[in-house]
């Protein structure tokens, strides 16, 4: 931790983002006949998805994409949150982040994290907690 760096999405970053979204879009398109919309309404089709088994276990690029499809919902949402990046020891990842706070969540392996270790997954349940555990952060003063 003590080597984090937040900074704003670089080009690439956006780029890399935008894949996936573009990505996770395309698999809902093809097995639900239905397009993301960056609404609440996504968490519905991500959860179809998810239900009709189409989406292996090991598809953890699909699933990624998936959990930045959520965190997109979340962003349109939530108002004061935007996409980050976060370097570590570990790598580069899109995070949603709470004004220029060093308030954090990571939706990208939110799903595919659950989903690999054999947890079904209520997207709508998961999206709400987050909400709620962000929004407690918040008044609690942690930032």
């Amino acid at each position: 931790m003590s080597d984090q760096k937040i900074e704003a999405p670089n080009e690439s970053d956006i780029r890399d983002i935008a894949r996936a979204l573009i990505h996770a879009d395309q698999v809902v398109s093809e097995a639900l006949g239905s397009k993301l919309n960056g609404s609440r309404a996504d968490l519905l089709l991500i959860q179809k998805l998810l239900d009709a088994g189409t989406v292996e276990r090991e598809a953890t690029y699909t699933l990624q994409a998936l959990g930045l499809a959520f965190g997109k919902v979340f962003i349109e949402e939530n108002a004061d949150y935007d996409w980050w990046m976060v370097q570590d020891e570990f790598g580069r990842d899109p995070a949603i982040r709470y004004r220029q706070s060093g308030l954090l969540a990571y939706p990208r392996t939110m799903i595919s994290k659950r989903i690999e270790d054999g947890e079904s997954v209520n997207v709508t349940e998961l999206f709400d907690g987050l909400c709620r555990r962000m929004e407690d952060l918040v008044e609690r003063g942690w930032l």
